[in-house]
């Protein structure tokens, strides 16, 4: 959300941004921050949840990691609503995949039930939390579809909310999100780079195993549930002192480990709703090795910027570590193919293109509910105020 902000900020849109909570206190030039600790209290009026947010009479309004149907009833009362599905959001466990490489291509519905409770694609063994996560998934089905446009940033995802019923959709390029750096040292050096979520669908264990039969250093970038469990699967394969723990890193630090990798590896067992690290790798040309799932082909070429592999599969992945990291004039014929993509497919310019084409889009659509409402419409696109859990 703050990235995008910036972006339509720096095209010369005024951008009102309503957050539950602020976790940065950067100041954006033309983004304006608005705090509402009761925005996602249902038992608070809706005037006191949205506070002054509609108080500029806003041309368009954006959600994100906003689900509340009476949210988005209360909004679209003012102004078009778009709503961003950075995941598979009428999931009940929100992991869309069965097993690796095994992605669902249900709607939401009552089969859900039966297939996380005996197919297993809760991937949990609280079972007591499903009926639950049944019902939130139902409310976020119904938040989308009560939307003028739902945005997604891949075809992984689209394919979801086609599957879901919703026909006011569009893809959008994800910009990349951190200033890619310069590395060095890279013919010398047989150093891969993961960097996400240490949980389990991020496949950290697929990488530690697989380094048993990799002759290279490790750096894990990310804190998760599981850091510590991965922790002593490194010291149970014996791999502990060729795999470093970095924790969370900043957005320069971040740039400098992908920079200074010979390759970094997306080793995910999800169907990956982007895998936003894989075009930020590639900014900064080094190669990808990811699992050939989700919307990760949306973005690696196999065998041109990276390789992919099988999702979950050890022996795969060492493979195609090794092959790399054998041939450094590869990695970086791979890197620069894969920077020159980037450049051309999630440009700051393809983004704003795009996310205005998505605003006009969702204007056409909310006219007739403005007239039905007996609200004027606006004729141009001046602002829009960005919804989201935080910033």
């Amino acid at each position: 959300m703050q990235s995008s902000a910036t972006i339509l900020a720096e095209h010369g849109l005024d951008v009102r941004v309503l957050t539950a909570r602020i976790e940065s206190h950067e100041e954006i030039p033309g983004v304006t921050v608005i705090r509402s600790p009761d925005l996602f209290h249902p038992e608070v009026p809706m005037t006191e949840r949205l506070g002054e947010a509609l108080s500029f009479d806003p041309d368009v309004i954006h959600l994100h990691q906003v689900d509340l149907p009476d949210v988005v009833k209360a909004l679209r009362a003012s102004a078009p609503v778009v709503i961003s599905a950075h995941v598979y959001a009428a999931c009940p466990s929100g992991l869309y995949y069965f097993r690796p490489g095994q992605e669902c291509t249900r709607a939401h519905g009552p089969g859900c039930m039966f297939n996380m409770t005996l197919r297993g694609c809760a991937h949990t063994r609280n079972l007591k939390s499903l009926p639950s996560r049944y019902v939130n998934a139902a409310r976020r089905a119904e938040a989308l579809a009560g939307a003028d446009l739902v945005v997604s940033y891949s075809t992984a995802v689209d394919r979801h909310l086609a599957a879901n019923g919703l026909v006011r959709r569009q893809i959008v390029p994800f910009p990349v999100t951190i200033t890619a750096r310069a590395g060095t040292g890279h013919e010398n050096r047989r150093r891969v780079v993961f960097a996400g979520r240490v949980v389990g669908q991020k496949g950290v264990a697929v990488l530690i195993r697989a380094a048993r039969e990799v002759d290279g250093e490790f750096v894990i970038c990310g804190d998760g549930r599981q850091l510590e469990a991965m922790r002593r699967l490194a010291r149970r394969t014996g791999v502990e002192r060729r795999v470093s723990f970095r924790g969370w890193l900043d957005a320069e630090d971040l740039a400098q480990e992908l920079a200074d990798a010979s390759v970094v590896v997306v080793p995910s067992l999800w169907p990956e709703p982007f895998g936003l690290v894989g075009i930020e790798a590639l900014s900064a040309g080094r190669p990808v090795i990811a699992s050939a799932t989700g919307g990760v082909q949306d973005w690696l070429d196999d065998g041109v910027s990276g390789l992919c592999v099988k999702p979950g599969d050890t022996l795969d992945l060492a493979r195609a570590l090794n092959e790399l990291l054998a041939d450094p004039a590869r990695q970086m014929k791979m890197g620069l193919a894969g920077r020159e993509s980037v450049n051309s497919r999630f440009s700051a310019e393809r983004h704003v293109s795009a996310i205005l084409g998505a605003y006009s889009s969702a204007r056409t659509t909310w006219a007739g509910h403005a007239q039905e409402l007996g609200s004027s419409t606006p004729s141009s696109l001046t602002s829009s105020s960005h919804v989201g859990s935080s910033r």
